[in-house]
């Protein structure tokens, strides 16, 4: 097993990803955020690093912590969509700050147009803003990018219904009981 208590080694970033992520998905925030925080300290240019601190710290609740390491991560790579997705969601989600979210979001699609998810977010987004026609528009982006996700399906639905468009919400609960089981199961 890889100590990880001395960075300076000759460790690969593509391991300290691996590393770091594993962290995240284990759920082991002290650990990860003090992984993090030792990666960004020896090597305070690499982006990745304030990435993973700034997962580490919105998980522990310090959100502007979160939100600096974020910021920080963007600043040396402003082209990383998972950045700009994960700054959008804390902005919306724990720190009620819509307007950035949605701002933040918008920078990642135009880094990724293709993002499917990125859409599905943009559509949540807007439709908790009662901005249902919006809404509607990102859900279709994100079907037309791949017609079976669920997410996407269920934004639309919630949109047309709003906007009274019974047809749409007919269509949107069709295309989902047309759906594999597997479907259904939540994706990071």
């Amino acid at each position: 097993m890889q100590s990880w208590n001395n960075l300076s080694m000759a460790v690969s970033p593509s391991e300290k990803i691996a590393h770091a992520r594993s962290l995240c998905e284990q759920a082991r925030w002290p650990e990860a955020l003090a992984f993090a925080q030792a990666w960004a300290a020896e090597t305070p240019a690499d982006a990745k690093a304030w990435y993973y601190s700034g997962i580490a710290l919105a998980a522990s609740g310090r959100l502007i912590d979160a939100e600096t390491s974020y910021r920080r991560a963007l600043k040396l790579d402003v082209s990383d969509f998972k950045a700009w997705n994960n700054l959008a969601a804390l902005l919306f989600g724990a720190m009620n700050r819509p307007v950035d979210a949605a701002q933040c979001l918008m920078q990642a699609l135009q880094i990724d147009p293709g993002n499917q998810l990125g859409w599905a977010n943009l559509a949540s987004m807007n439709g908790q803003l009662g901005r249902h026609a919006q809404a509607l528009e990102c859900a279709d982006r994100a079907l037309a990018l791949d017609p079976q996700m669920v997410e996407a399906q269920l934004h639309r639905a919630r949109a047309a219904q709003a906007l009274g468009k019974t047809e749409i919400v007919r269509a949107a609960s069709e295309a989902l009981a047309g759906l594999p089981p597997e479907k259904f199961k939540r994706t990071r």
